[in-house]
């Protein structure tokens, strides 16, 4: 029986990221993200104090909002143009392999911006940002063709998504990880700087439905 569209569950909800408005301020904090743990010991991120439980775990850093607002300009345009053309692969792809395309969209505008050219410095590779063995595992020859990479990576989030019993935050801490690094830590999210801003950020995006 073919398994169900993994959903992008209420836990988004509880890590939605939030930020002064320009207007507010000169400057504002981007990149903070606070702390809170359950009775059972389990953290849960977010990016601003939900509530008195939450402190600071990761100070971000403070940006100028005229460079803040050029800066979103610029890359709002570039990332509006590679949003419009990688989503009919997104779609395809996310239905054929029974995962939320809404989380798929986000995965990609938070790995590569919708960059299918993308190379980041690990040496991860188009709009998912696959390592080159995560690509080979996956039997992709063109790792910067947009419909492999899409496709491997789909198929790479659906692998992560069962593993961890439809544990959207997990999924993610191991995309962005590792696998290795989840297990390490217990089967909880990795204690790392990048980890702790990219699943927040790859959960706000799939809950507001990936709107700038």
């Amino acid at each position: 029986m073919a398994a169900a569209t993994v959903p992008v569950f209420p836990l988004a909800l509880a890590l939605l990221l939030g930020g002064l408005p320009p207007s507010l301020a000169t400057a504002a904090t981007v990149g903070n993200v606070f702390v809170s743990y359950a009775a059972d010991g389990m953290p849960r991120y977010a990016s601003q104090r939900l509530d008195g439980s939450y402190r600071l775990f990761i100070r971000g850093e403070s940006v100028p909002a005229a460079r803040r607002s050029l800066s979103r300009h610029h890359a709002s345009e570039s990332q509006q143009q590679g949003k419009r053309e990688l989503t009919p692969l997104i779609e395809h792809y996310a239905r054929i392999h029974q995962v939320t395309p809404e989380l798929v969209t986000a995965v990609v505008g938070v790995e590569s911006g919708f960059n299918a050219s993308a190379v980041s410095a690990k040496g991860a590779t188009g709009a998912m940002q696959l390592m080159p063995a995560t690509a080979a595992r996956y039997g992709v020859t063109q790792p910067d063709d947009p419909a492999q990479n899409i496709d491997a990576g789909v198929r790479h989030l659906k692998d992560l998504l069962a593993r961890h019993h439809g544990n959207v935050a997990l999924a993610l801490a191991a995309y962005n990880a590792g696998q290795g690094a989840v297990s390490r830590h217990g089967g909880r999210i990795p204690p790392y700087r990048e980890t702790m801003l990219y699943v927040p950020a790859v959960l706000a995006a799939a809950a507001r439905g990936n709107r700038p």
